[in-house]
This record gives C-alpha cells, structure tokens and sequence, in this order.
C-alpha cells in the first residue's frame, strides 16, 4: 500500500478547505491555536481520508472510540494525522 505525504495531505486539505493562508506545512495545528481549519473542513479531510483509504485497499478510522481519546494528538498537525492514517493502513 503506498503511504501518504504529508504533501499529498496538504493537497487533500486544500481540495477541501480551498488554499489557506499562511500554507500549512507539515507542523501545522490542525485543531486549536492556531488552526485555519473549521470543525466542518476537518470532518471533511476525515471523509476524504476514509476514501483515500478504501482506494488504497484500507481503512481509517477516525471515529473509533481509541481515536477520540486520542483526539489532540490524532489532529496535533499534519504530520501526526498523516502517520495515524498510515499506521491505520499498515492494519
């Protein structure tokens, strides 16, 4: 299965948020201080990733009770929800 970039999450937000400003990099908040990011755009990414995923011949699960607990981390920046997402596929 081929990982995703923090790149290719990046794209994928921007599909969905539009380009925001400043451009996220792969440390950027996606929840809290900081964050250009609605609650709606995030349920969004999280949809899309589903889909990513599925084509990918995975899942991800951001909804899992084990998710939410680990909700700050999970959505941290770019870079964490780009690992969860890999770590999810790699099961």
């Amino acid at each position: 299965m081929s990982a995703l970039t923090p790149q290719r999450l990046i794209s994928l937000i921007d599909e969905v948020a539009g380009p925001l400003v400043p451009p996220l990099a792969p440390q950027s908040p996606l929840v809290g201080p900081g964050s250009a990011i609605t609650s709606m755009q995030l349920v969004q990414i999280c949809l899309r990733l589903e889909d990513e995923a599925e084509a990918l011949g995975g899942r991800f699960d951001w909804t899992s009770e084990k998710a939410m607990s680990q909700l700050a981390g999970l959505f941290a920046s770019v870079e964490a929800l780009c690992d969860q997402f890999n770590r999810q596929l790699e099961h």
